[in-house]
């Protein structure tokens, strides 16, 4: 009983499997592998329960947002190999604002011996070790990145990139994939589509349109990336 309890999933917030996850971040860098390391290295929080033989992982709205954020502090030159206390740290912190009640906006700010800062609007700040020099621009747009990440979080809403008709909304269908503004799955779509083709499909739902059909295809035709 109390297992069962352990695994039960608030409303609106959603559940993903890995798999899905690197499904909906592809186009943001995120791949199976990367998602089971920063589980495993504790960069995401404890999942909503872990997976083992034949039992998936499963994670929440937030840790999907965690794992996006992760690859982009990644890719703006935070190295999270050789310095993953670092990234934890700095992680931790920014968890505690993303998923605040209120946003207190982030600024960064290059430290001594090439480390970087970030303060939020309390004044409060740390330093952390990036690894590499990184500009000056790229962290004004690590600043607009976060502040964006928190409103996903408030919406309980992500755009998945690349798809612009697509989202994952943990209030809708557990976050299963949907076209923007609908419950219509992306994986229901694509299934009628492929035994109807589209125009009988935009007859059966005259809200969609061909973009959002074309979009739904192709995002199920994708498969996530390997390593």
């Amino acid at each position: 009983m109390s297992e069962r309890r352990s695994t039960l999933i608030a409303l609106g917030e959603g559940v993903y499997t890995v798999p899905e996850v690197a499904r909906i971040l592809k186009r943001n860098g995120v791949t199976e592998s990367k998602v089971r390391y920063w589980l495993e290295k504790r960069l995401l929080g404890e999942p909503i329960r872990w997976g083992s033989r034949g039992r998936p992982h499963l994670l929440s709205f937030q840790q999907l947002l965690k794992v996006r954020t992760i690859q982009r502090l990644r890719d703006d030159g935070f190295s999270l190999q050789r310095i993953t206390p670092a990234v934890r740290k700095l992680s931790s912190y920014l968890w505690e604002h993303l998923f605040a009640e209120e946003w207190h906006a982030l600024t960064f700010f290059h430290a001594e011996r090439g480390h970087i800062g970030v303060m939020d609007s309390q004044k409060r700040a740390i330093v952390v070790e990036t690894g590499q020099w990184i500009m000056p621009e790229t962290l004004q747009e690590l600043e607009g990145y976060l502040r964006q990440t928190h409103e996903e979080w408030v919406r309980r809403e992500v755009d998945i990139k690349g798809f612009s008709r697509l989202v994952s909304n943990a209030r809708v269908l557990g976050g299963s994939p949907t076209i923007r503004g609908t419950r219509v799955q992306t994986s229901f779509l694509a299934y009628m589509t492929e035994g109807l083709g589209a125009d009988e499909v935009l007859d059966m739902y005259p809200r969609l349109d061909r973009e959002a059909v074309n979009q739904a295809v192709e995002f199920e035709s994708q498969q996530p990336l390997a390593a």
